[in-house]
């Protein structure tokens, strides 16, 4: 019992640690080419998911929910890292101060404002393939 509750921990902390991960590369990627990071968090979705596969956080009945809410958090992050550096950027503070200085409800207000329904819809079919191919690759395990 202790060995299953362990693992499920392990896993879950992995999940959000990849997750975040991905939201990370796809603001700085974002940031230094100069589009918005939903493009990247489209990119990301394959790998993420593979990742995610070989980390054992994906088990075959929740896979393909699992990886879409893992797309949709790593979006999330995205925008909002890109807020941040947005508002530091405006203030000329540092990175960590414009967000104690603005606090969570500036950073979700400029991270809204980058929202468009395009973006909206990359977000959610990055969130679609990743469900696909999550359940795809689990079926393919339980094939085998």
């Amino acid at each position: 019992m202790l060995a299953r509750v362990l693992a499920g921990v392990t896993a879950a902390f992995g999940w959000l640690m990849c997750t975040l991960a991905t939201g990370a590369v796809a603001a700085f990627a974002a940031l230094i080419i100069g589009i918005r990071p939903s493009w990247f968090v489209l990119i990301l979705a394959i790998p993420l998911t593979f990742v995610l596969k070989l980390c054992g956080c994906l088990y075959a009945r929740w896979a393909g929910p699992v990886a879409a809410a893992a797309m949709l958090l790593a979006g999330f992050y995205a925008a909002c890292l890109v807020a941040i550096a947005r508002v530091a950027a405006a203030t000329g503070f540092p990175f960590g101060e414009a967000f104690r200085t603005g606090g969570t409800g500036l950073m979700l207000q400029v991270a809204n404002l980058n929202l468009s329904a395009l973006s909206i819809l990359v977000y959610a079919g990055a969130a679609v393939l990743a469900a696909i191919v999550a359940t795809w690759l689990t079926q393919t395990r339980r094939g085998n």
